[in-house]
C-alpha cells in the first residue's frame, strides 16, 4: 500500500473510469465517493442509511479502480469486505442478493434450478475421472450451449473427465462478492465432501467466478475448517490453449472481450486470445482491453440487483466492440455472454470461447 491509508485518496480523476460511475454519473458510486461517505461514516459525520448501503452494492467489484488506483490500493478486497460488515451487520444484503441467497439455500443454485436436472445439457456418457468439469450454476440452468461446447471441446481434445450433475453445487461465487460469506462457507463445505469423496484431483470450470472462488477463496475456507484441499484448479481457456495443437480455419473476424474475473482478478489474458488465433479467427482488439477492458456489467450482484446499470455497461461495451468493425464478440464467461448477447441482440453475434474450440476441434 506504500504506506498510504484508504482514507488518502487522491482526487486524480482516473475513479472516472469507473463503469458504474459513467453509467450513472453520480459522485457517491464512484470508487472515490464511496471511500469519502465511509470515511465520513467513520468520522460520525453522517449515517449509513439505505441509500448509501445501496450505492455502495453499485459496483460489479470488476476491479478496474484498482488498476488505476495511483495510492495501489486493494479497492476490490476492501469492497467486498464491507460488503460483508453490512451483512453480519444485517444491514445487507439488498433484497434482490437475499432473494437469490434464500433459493440458494433451499435449491443449491441461485436460479431456483431442479438438482437433479443440473448436467441435463450433457449428452454423452462420461465415467469416473479424478478430472471434474464443473460447469457452473449459469452455464448448468440457463446457458447450455457453454457447457455442452466445453464438454464436448475436452473429449475431442482427450481429456478425460467427469460430470457430477445433482452432487454439484453452487461454488458460491454470488455470495462471496455480496458479502453473504457464511453460505459461500456451506456450499464449500457441501462441494469439498462430494469431491474428496469422489477422489477430484483437479477441476476445470468455463466461468471465471467459479475459477477464481475454487481456487482462491476455497484454500482460505479449507485452512478455516482445516480441511484438506490439494485440488489443481484450472480455466477451460488455459486447457484450450494447451491442448490445441491443430491450426483451424474459421472464416470469423472478431473481438475479445476479457471477463473482469478472468483477466484483472485472476491474470489470464493470452491464453484466450491465443485459442482464438488457433482457431483461425482474425482478432481486432477493442480501445479498452485486457486489465483496462470495460466490464460487463453482470458480475458481483450488480445484474441481480441494478439491472438496469448492467445493461447501461454492456450498452458501452457493445458500441466499443462494433467500433472495432468486427461482427463477433467471443467472451469466456457465462455472465459476459448472457448480458452481453441479449443488450447486443442482432447487433452483434456474442459467443463463448468454448464453442470457438469446439468449432475448431470437432472431427
Amino acid at each position: 500500500m506504500g504506506g498510504v491509508s484508504i482514507w488518502d485518496c487522491i482526487k486524480c480523476g482516473l475513479c472516472n473510469i469507473c463503469p458504474v460511475f459513467r453509467a450513472e454519473k453520480l459522485e457517491s458510486v464512484s470508487p472515490r465517493g464511496r471511500l469519502i461517505l465511509l470515511k465520513e461514516i467513520k468520522k460520525g459525520s453522517i449515517k449509513l442509511d439505505v441509500r448509501i448501503v445501496k450505492d455502495i452494492y453499485k459496483c460489479s467489484v470488476c476491479g478496474i479502480c484498482s488498476v488505476v488506483c495511483p495510492a495501489n490500493l486493494d479497492l476490490v478486497k476492501l469492497w467486498e469486505e464491507i460488503r460483508e460488515k453490512l451483512v453480519e451487520r444485517k444491514i445487507a444484503p439488498l433484497p434482490r442478493h437475499k432473494k437469490a441467497g434464500d433459493i440458494t439455500y433451499r435449491d443449491f443454485n441461485p436460479y431456483g434450478g431442479d438438482q437433479q436436472k443440473r448436467s441435463e445439457w450433457l449428452d454423452f456418457s462420461v465415467g469416473k475421472s479424478k478430472t471434474l468439469y464443473f460447469a457452473g450454476c449459469t452455464a448448468s440452468f440457463k446457458s447450455h450451449n457453454i457447457a455442452k461446447s466445453t464438454a464436448k471441446a475436452l473429449k475431442n481434445l482427450g481429456v478425460e473427465f467427469t460430470v457430477l450433475g445433482p452432487q454439484e453445487f453452487c461454488c458460491g461465487s454470488p455470495f462471496l462478492r455480496t458479502g453473504q460469506k457464511d453460505l459461500a462457507r456451506m456450499l464449500f463445505k457441501k462441494n469439498i465432501r462430494v469431491w474428496q469423496k469422489e477422489g477430484i484431483e483437479e477441476i476445470i470450470t468455463s466461468c471465471p467466478g467459479c475459477y477464481k472462488t475454487i481456487k482462491e477463496d476455497y484454500p482460505k475456507f479449507a485452512k478455516e475448517t482445516k480441511i484438506d484441499f490439494n485440488i489443481e484448479v484450472k480455466h477451460v481457456s488455459t486447457v484450450f490453449s494447451e491442448l490445441m495443437t491443430k491450426e483451424g480455419n474459421l472464416d470469423l473476424v472478431a473481438t475479445y472481450h476479457d471477463p473482469c474475473h478472468l483477466g484483472r482478478h485472476m491474470g489470464i489474458y493470452e491464453e484466450p486470445r491465443q485459442v482464438i488465433r488457433k482457431a483461425g479467427v482474425k482478432l481486432i482488439e477493442m480501445e479498452r482491453n485486457r486489465n483496462f477492458a470495460l466490464c460487463c456489467g453482470a458480475g458481483g450482484g450488480l445484474r441481480t440487483q441494478f439491472k438496469e446499470i448492467a445493461i447501461a455497461i454492456a450498452e458501452e461495451r457493445i458500441r466499443e466492440a462494433l467500433e472495432t468493425g468486427a461482427n463477433l464478440i467471443i467472451t469466456s464467461c457465462p455472465f459476459c455472454e448472457y448480458n452481453l448477447s441479449r443488450v447486443g441482440g442482432s447487433r452483434i453475434k456474442v459467443l463463448d470461447l468454448s464453442e470457438i474450440a469446439e468449432r475448431t476441434v470437432s472431427p
